[in-house]
């Protein structure tokens, strides 16, 4: 199996998605959208990952291409796994859109409402951290959802989670260290967020796995 991933940043990298993979077998991939974009039909999933970009603004100068790419992607069936601003994008190729969240970043480590007979995505907890939301597509399944927006959903072969199911403990760090503002503006601590995080790293990484793996099913990519 080939992936591509579309990594738009240093620190939003395959991470744990990436890992369970490898496991698995695969050949990975990894391109920046700000440089020519291969032809999607040269693999078998592709997954856009997430960006501090907005969906939203058409001003990012990327944009267009990586749509044409997921575009290309669904007009071949190539499956696509969307991941925070890779399943926005997603979802406004599919005819869904994507807009600023009302009350502002939506970030904690936290469960999520599994919708009644999804099976894909389990309820966490997961790392939820962004500022866009996005509503899918007419015809498409959201297969789960917080208090604030669809937290993953599907269309056919595709699928996208609002969710960072990649990140590791070092990158939520990162963000942690670099977005302190966003954090400070919902009176989120870092240090007791992230403890939580750390106190289920195993879990967390059983639920990766278990997730990629359904992914893959949904897709009719596993033999």
């Amino acid at each position: 199996m080939r992936v591509l991933f579309v990594q738009h940043q240093d620190d939003c990298p395959p991470g744990l998605v990436g890992d369970r993979l490898t496991e698995l077998g695969a050949r990975i991939d990894v391109v920046d959208p700000r440089r020519p974009l291969p032809d999607p039909t040269g693999f078998d999933l592709i997954v856009p990952l997430g960006s501090d970009d907005s969906v939203a603004d058409e001003t990012v100068g990327y944009l267009g291409a990586e749509a044409e790419l997921l575009d290309g992607a669904v007009r071949a069936d190539v499956p696509v796994f969307g991941i925070c601003f890779g399943a926005q994008l997603l979802c406004r190729v599919l005819g869904g859109s994507v807009a600023p969240a009302r009350n502002g970043p939506e970030i904690d480590w936290m469960r999520v409402a599994v919708a009644n007979g999804a099976t894909t995505v389990e309820s966490g907890p997961w790392l939820v951290w962004h500022e866009d939301v996005m509503t899918p597509p007419a015809g498409s399944a959201e297969l789960a959802r917080s208090e604030v927006c669809t937290q993953a959903f599907s269309v056919g072969r595709h699928l996208g989670v609002q969710f960072h199911p990649e990140a590791t403990l070092d990158v939520a760090w990162a963000w942690a260290r670099g977005y302190r503002l966003s954090l400070d503006k919902i009176g989120r601590d870092p240090e007791e967020m992230l403890g939580r995080m750390a106190a289920d790293a195993d879990g967390a990484r059983r639920r990766v796995a278990t997730l990629v793996d359904r992914v893959l099913s949904h897709a009719g990519l596993t033999r």
